[in-house]
């Protein structure tokens, strides 16, 4: 059995990390996988606020480039912390869109499994933010398990 873990450095995730190390066989293969999502954008330097609003200031591209490879390390560290903890065949930082991206992965590696945690969005928050277990859930090519806090 081949599955992917997807991280992130939320709670919902952890415990979504947890519930995997429980249910996995021992023999299982486990790709852990963080997206990094990109701090530049048209906007400017977001910081990892998680999404770009209307009138934030342009840094400097060299603080554009600081802040981004800040959370690319916060992203490593997060899944490697991950892949040890469940023992990972393989553990990666991916980039892009976070749900789209764990589909890739998903196809990509043929994995017969998804793990991920939600943070149960709803109203404006869920429209903001959009919500990523509902597109793995909705475009991953294999059975995808959503754990709740």
């Amino acid at each position: 059995m081949k599955v992917l873990i997807a991280v992130d450095d939320e709670p919902e995730s952890e415990d979504a990390l947890s519930f995997a190390q429980e249910l996995l066989p021992d023999d299982a293969a486990v790709i852990v996988v963080n997206v990094a999502r990109s701090t530049i954008t048209p906007y400017g330097t977001i910081g990892g606020l998680g999404a770009a609003y209307a009138g934030s200031p342009t840094l400097s591209a060299e603080a554009d480039l600081r802040a981004q490879e800040l959370a690319d390390r916060r992203a490593e560290e997060v899944a490697q912390r991950a892949g040890q903890a469940v023992h990972a065949s393989d553990v990666r930082v991916e980039h892009g869109d976070v749900g789209p991206a764990i589909c890739r992965v998903a196809e990509d590696e043929g994995v017969d499994l998804v793990v991920l945690g939600t943070h149960d969005r709803s109203g404006w928050s869920r429209l903001w933010f959009g919500s990523v277990s509902d597109h793995v859930v909705r475009h991953a090519p294999c059975p995808v398990l959503v754990v709740r806090r």
